[in-house]
């Protein structure tokens, strides 16, 4: 993913003459102009495509983050939730004024939207906490991938906000699960149950989070959320 991102970088740099990307966002449409006279956007924007894919964990590219749950439960939140899943997708939403067009829209919402779909489906097989939340984030991904792919401004607006909003909830929900793997002794949800007895602040903090994830309102996930509807019902 890394190889496939820096060839990207290299062909836009050597077209605009710039690596600086201040400079490219200073002048978007210039600078797209200048690669579409190139002939070299779609073969830039599939570059950086798989790259940001691959970090993000797109489909097919999705495998690798359930296989990172190994880690510690605060390590977990700190990579699902705000570091280094999110680097793909702040990426797309840095290069979007500059590549955004009609290729851009029909790769990424297309991607995000089955990513959104396969993983939540993998999310509700999922018999480990972890795993769960792991699949979950990389539904929450595709939804950020397919905001940032719609042109409109509502677009760009649901995937910055959903970055924010999925750090939230989700580190708040990866810590509840290490509080629960520590007292319980196990992330089997099949053996869990019962626990708001006994963890009743940990009860408050997980429906919370949880309701947030699912996009009820007023939780600040419902806004992000209804933000994607709003920008595919005016695509």
């Amino acid at each position: 993913g890394g190889l496939f991102m820096l060839v990207g970088f290299v062909l836009l740099a050597s077209t605009v003459g710039t690596y600086s990307l201040t400079a490219m966002l200073a002048e978007p449409a210039a600078t797209r102009a200048a690669v579409e006279q190139a002939g070299l956007l779609l073969p830039i924007l599939s570059l950086v495509g798989i790259g940001a894919a691959a970090k993000s964990a797109q489909v097919p590219f999705h495998v690798w983050l359930p296989d990172a749950m190994a880690a510690p439960t605060p390590v977990s939140a700190f990579l699902h939730s705000a570091t280094m899943v999110k680097a793909g997708v702040f990426l797309l939403g840095r290069m979007r004024p500059i590549l955004v067009g009609d290729d851009w829209t029909t790769v990424f919402v297309a991607l995000g939207l089955l990513t959104m779909l396969v993983a939540a489906i993998l999310a509700v097989c999922a018999s480990e906490l972890k795993e769960l939340l792991a699949y979950s984030t990389v539904s929450h991904l595709g939804l950020i991938v397919a905001a940032f792919g719609f042109a409109n401004e509502f677009g760009a607006e649901a995937g910055a906000f959903h970055i924010l909003n999925h750090a939230s909830f989700k580190a708040a929900l990866f810590l509840v699960a290490g509080i629960i793997a520590h007292e319980a002794g196990t992330r089997k949800i099949a053996e869990l149950g019962g626990l708001r007895r006994h963890l009743p602040i940990t009860a408050v903090i997980a429906t919370v989070a949880s309701l947030s994830m699912a996009g009820l309102p007023p939780f600040n996930g419902f806004y992000s959320k209804e933000l994607l509807f709003e920008a595919a019902y005016y695509a």
